[in-house]
């Protein structure tokens, strides 16, 4: 499957016409999913309550959330990072 979207070239109805082409090849399903941005998303909170069910080793965890908060250099200023994972 080729990636469609924002691409140079390409158009919503070369996008059809590719899963047209599927259906005529016998497919039923035809799923188009983007995790470009899905990490830049994250939040915090929940991404470590579903960790700690699986790591019980508190200093990890510290270690975790302290990575996700520690902020990012962008142009030379630094920013807080509330939400997604660095």
């Amino acid at each position: 499957m080729q990636n469609y979207g924002f691409r140079p070239g390409k158009r919503t109805h070369d996008a059809v016409k590719q899963a047209q082409g599927y259906i005529q090849e016998g497919f039923r399903w035809d799923v188009d999913m983007e995790l470009a941005k899905f990490f830049d998303r994250v939040n915090h909170d929940m991404f470590m309550a579903r960790v700690s069910r699986k790591v019980a080793d508190k200093r990890v965890l510290e270690l975790m959330r302290t990575y996700l908060n520690g902020g990012v250099m962008a142009n030379g200023v630094f920013e807080k990072t509330g939400e997604g994972t660095p």
